[in-house]
């Protein structure tokens, strides 16, 4: 009994330990990758690595950022629910001015650029799908390429 005891005593205090050593305010990144080209769904086909076309009856919805710009947009099913979270982005960047435009409500796409540690411009590509957008954007990791 007294074994059992302190067995069950000495995790608990271990459970309460690992609780306690959370992380310091950092939360894990979340990846996301560019778009296929050539990629098509019920919901959308992407045209370019910085273009992507709706099919009829889905909407989009830009998600607004801080300071205003707007790198992402949900896309809406016919029913009303989320279908994902796409976002304009550049792997790499130091700087960048990528936005989503919407021009067409059916064909939204990547505008501006950024610029790498090394000085070098890129265009924006298109990133993603996610399940739904980020509670916090600034979490994403565009990763360049997804690994296998």
């Amino acid at each position: 009994m007294k074994t059992t005891l302190g067995i069950m005593l000495a995790l608990s205090v271990s459970v309460l330990v690992a609780c306690s050593k959370r992380s310091s305010g950092t939360a894990d990144l979340i990846p996301i990758y560019p778009v296929k080209v050539g990629e098509k769904t019920d919901f959308y086909e992407v045209v370019g690595p910085n273009d992507v076309k709706f099919a009829e009856g889905v909407k989009i919805k830009l998600v607004p950022e801080a300071g205003g710009k707007s790198n992402g947009f949900v896309f809406m099913r016919p029913n009303g629910e989320i279908g994902g979270y796409m976002r304009c982005e550049c792997s790499g960047a130091t700087t960048s001015s990528c936005r989503t435009t919407n021009d067409n409500p059916n064909h939204p796409a990547c505008a501006g650029g950024c610029t790498d540690s090394e000085g070098n411009l890129h265009g924006c590509t298109l990133a993603g799908p996610l399940p739904g957008p980020p509670r916090d954007p600034t979490l994403l990791s565009f990763r360049a390429a997804e690994s296998k």
